[in-house]
């Protein structure tokens, strides 16, 4: 016959197979077994076709069960549970600035054969060049600043037949290759 010890641990062992892995230990069961009159309670053995496979009471099944507790779970799995990692949050990167013609003129706005033009086109300083685009002619107007260019010509002798009104249209570009214009009129006499 098996000691009051043995049996609780053989108890301990079908019920923590029934209910997956402990971490109580044999050795720890032994060593906190009680001794003397309340060690020979030990559950009756239930004999099913000849089978020795105890069953536990519901009283030890339920002392066992404590340590499987949703709260005990909840925490093992908190416990056990990998970090999250995180990636750091890098701040959007600001949209580009487009580039702008602020404005733009022309002096003076009637022209003819042998007369100075000057032009004048402000922008927003990212704006690298612009070009200078009437009738079918274009000219790159100089950069003097951030954002500011400026230039000049003297016209050659015109035909009679380029009289008439034209618009000077100015195209800025930056450095990324993006573009805009405006145009400005001007009247050839």
């Amino acid at each position: 016959m098996k000691s009051p010890a043995a049996a609780l641990g053989t108890l301990l062992t079908l019920t923590a197979c029934a209910h997956g892995p402990t971490t109580t230990t044999m050795s720890s069961v032994n060593a906190s077994a009680p001794s003397g009159p309340a060690a020979t309670a030990a559950p009756a053995a239930r004999s099913s076709q000849g089978s020795s496979v105890r069953e536990p009471s519901p009283a030890a099944a339920s002392s066992d069960r404590r340590p499987h507790s949703a709260p005990y779970r909840a925490a093992q799995r908190a416990v056990h549970r990998p970090l999250a990692r995180t990636t750091p949050k890098v701040g959007a990167a600001p949209a580009p600035v487009m580039p702008q013609i602020l404005g733009a003129s022309v002096s003076p706005t009637v022209v003819g054969s042998g007369t100075t033009v000057s032009a004048t086109v402000r922008t927003t300083p990212g704006v690298m060049s612009v070009v200078a685009y009437a009738g079918g002619a274009s000219m790159a107007v100089p950069r003097v600043g951030p954002g500011l260019f400026e230039g000049s010509t003297t016209l050659p002798p015109l035909p009679p037949f380029a009289h008439g009104s034209y618009a000077v249209t100015f195209v800025a570009r930056d450095a990324r290759g993006a573009s805009t214009q405006s145009a400005v009129g001007v009247t050839v006499r």
